[in-house]
């Protein structure tokens, strides 16, 4: 049995370099996706002067309290002035219009009061100044984002700056699922006797759509040879395969024979972690397969442990594994055992600020509805009978939950 960062390792071998393909998609589309290239600004921004308040732009040499300018133009964002700002005048000017040439200070119109044709400074609580030069915020040439980046709704910002409106993004993996096992129907389905509707897979097209690529639920695979060596085929020819059920030891565990027999090198085979120790990890070609025990939270776990950081190299990023938070752990800690355990629970903030992790009702690896209720998985360390100070990694799996709130 190996230990979770011996797997880790075995796979990261496995996973290979990174690699990545790069399609073009309009800017709108991007969101989430994994910037492909760098790139570039292709002009300076500020591209002239910029006024960073609504005043009067004069001359900073000429500002003192009392002294009267003549206003002489305005001029608005927009605008392409020509005409300069001579000693003793000024311009009025809005907040992102261009600094007339002759003009180096905006003062404020909350400073000043008007009359007639003339500003006059009333007050003046610090030096003037307000005026943005060219290319304070970036200059031609500068990379604005950079390839890896995942692009969030700030990078779209960044990236129609830059004038890019169709955005090289890393091609999304293509990830087949099948469930396998003579008990499970589809869901639609009403369950007859000994019979059970496929949720695992439904689960895992939605891990998929979380991290952005692309599922292929290929349906259920019975549990015989030919019907599972049949559906393994056509996984195969996806970028990740993953298969939940048929890999511990029972009879109609036939899921690592299967795949052996379909030419996929086995990477190890099961690892410590509860639940979800009967795992398969496999690789034939570019295609990474995992063979994910049968029980919904194993199958969850497995994903989020193993899958996410594999799925890393086949968007053109390192493989790295899942970085975790720190939080207060309440709930049962359970007797310690040679197994890394992982529990549902839901993250908030105590009245100091500091996160806590509850662990929310669960009936063990069989249930699903335990996992429906949390937000992230409490890692309970192998060999501890409680945590250091109370606090337990925790990895996130639920993001939108913690941005949204679980009630309306």
């Amino acid at each position: 049995m190996r230990t979770v960062e011996e797997a880790l390792e075995l796979l990261a071998h496995a996973a290979g370099a990174p690699r990545r393909t790069v399609v073009p998609v309009p800017l709108a589309a991007s969101l989430g996706r994994i910037l492909a290239t760098d790139v570039v600004m292709d002009h300076d921004v500020p591209p002239f002067r910029r006024a960073a308040m609504d005043g009067f732009a004069v001359r900073a040499a000429e500002v003192a309290v009392g002294a009267t300018f003549r206003i002489t133009q305005a001029v608005m964002a927009g605008d392409d002035p020509h005409v300069p700002v001579p000693a003793g005048e000024a311009a009025r000017i809005m907040t992102g219009a261009p600094v007339p040439d002759g003009a180096d200070a905006v003062v404020p119109v909350e400073w000043t009061t008007e009359a007639d044709d003339t500003v006059t400074v009333q007050t003046l609580p610090r030096e003037p100044g307000n005026v943005v030069p060219r290319g304070a915020h970036v200059q031609a040439g500068a990379v604005v984002a950079a390839a890896g980046t995942a692009i969030l709704p700030a990078t779209l910002g960044a990236l129609a700056s830059a004038g890019c409106a169709e955005v090289p993004v890393a091609r999304r993996p293509r990830v087949a699922i099948i469930g396998t096992g003579a008990e499970l129907v589809p869901v639609a389905h009403a369950p007859g006797p000994g019979a059970i509707r496929n949720s695992n897979s439904a689960t895992l097209v939605g891990q998929c759509l979380r991290v952005g690529v692309e599922p292929v639920d290929l349906g259920i695979a019975t549990d015989e040879v030919e019907p599972l060596r049949a559906s393994i085929r056509a996984g195969l020819a996806h970028d990740v395969l993953l298969l939940s059920g048929g890999v511990s030891m029972g009879d109609k565990d036939l899921v690592p024979a299967a795949l052996e027999a379909e030419g996929v090198r086995c990477v190890f085979h099961r690892w410590g972690v509860q639940p979800g120790g009967p795992l398969w990890c496999g690789v034939k070609g570019d295609t990474l397969v995992f063979g994910l025990p049968g029980n919904p939270a194993a199958t969850f776990v497995g994903f989020e442990l193993l899958v996410i950081p594999a799925l890393r190299t086949r968007l053109g990023l390192p493989f790295a594994p899942r970085r975790t938070l720190h939080a207060r752990y309440e709930g049962p800690w359970g007797k310690p055992g040679p197994r890394r355990r992982f529990r549902p629970v839901t993250l908030a903030a105590d009245a100091e600020g500091a996160l806590v992790a509850t662990a929310t009702p669960w009936r063990g690896s069989g249930d699903p509805f335990g996992l429906a209720g949390g937000d992230a998985l409490a890692v309970l360390t192998e060999g501890l009978d409680a945590p250091s100070a109370g606090l337990v990694p925790v990895l996130l799996t639920g993001e939108s939950r913690l941005l949204w709130g679980t009630s309306a």
